[in-house]
């Protein structure tokens, strides 16, 4: 769970092609990872669905929740970079929740997603904050101009991310501007709240055969399942499941 970061794309292109001009070269994208350290416990800060000239889009389910995600047009024109900035969250995060069982992990990404509404509490206008100022723990007065066409505005995120993930995702911002010279600046937006990169139920299986563990010829995979995180890792992991069932069916 994390935020969507947003920079201008001539901002990305400059950083990834060291050049002002990227003529024919296609809108730059970027991949990063930090292992951040927080209490003695390490988690992952990753990017995610990484968007070249892509849109931040409204994708909550719900009319009193906030949830955002990324898109890239074919052609890859617009004049916003936007990427998932996400914390991996392990069960031993969730003891708040612990009371609600296999339920844990729903019920604790539901109280960020309605956090995050009623912060704003006008529809599916997003809160956003400037990522310096995220970084330093100062309000934003006022915020860039973005592709996400609902609206912003300006929020601490503090207020709404639970310590865990504000304070890993601080950790990783700050790596990746070491990494990336010119990608921690004002010029960039956090929006939120990217909580959908995975489910957070996850469907029990069998390690080996990845069949479910009780009803036979069910094969839980990819990311509804809760074992990916991606386009890719999904389809990595129908793959695998597909080999185990055509086992069970030679020619």
């Amino acid at each position: 769970m994390g935020v969507r970061v947003e920079h201008p794309q001539e901002q990305i292109d400059q950083i990834q092609y060291h050049s002002k001009e990227r003529g024919f070269l296609p809108a730059a994208s970027y991949s990063m990872v930090h292992q951040s350290k927080l209490a003695g416990k390490e988690r992952g800060v990753f990017s995610f669905c990484m968007c070249p000239g892509g849109f931040i889009v409204p994708a909550a389910t719900s009319p009193d929740e906030i949830v955002v995600n990324g898109m890239s047009p074919s052609r890859r024109d617009s004049k916003y970079a936007n990427s998932g900035i996400v914390v991996a969250i392990e069960d031993q995060d969730l003891k708040d929740f612990d009371f609600l069982g296999p339920l844990a992990g729903m019920e604790f990404q539901a109280s960020v997603e309605k956090r995050a509404w009623q912060s704003v509490g006008k529809g599916q206008v997003a809160p956003a904050q400037r990522l310096e100022d995220f970084i330093r723990g100062t309000h934003s007065p006022s915020l860039n101009a973005s592709s996400y066409q609902p609206g912003l505005e300006s929020v601490d995120m503090s207020t709404i991310l639970p310590k865990i993930i504000n304070e890993r995702l601080k950790q990783g911002f700050r790596s990746f501007g070491r990494k990336m010279q010119g990608y921690l600046t004002n010029e960039a937006q956090i929006i939120g709240i990217e909580s959908r990169t995975s489910s957070p139920v996850r469907i029990p299986r069998d390690k080996m055969t990845c069949e479910h563990q009780e009803v036979k010829r069910l094969f839980p995979c990819g990311e509804g399942a809760g074992y990916a995180g991606g386009i890719v890792s999904a389809a990595m992991d129908g793959e695998r499941c597909m080999d185990h069932l055509a086992q069970l069916y030679p020619k």
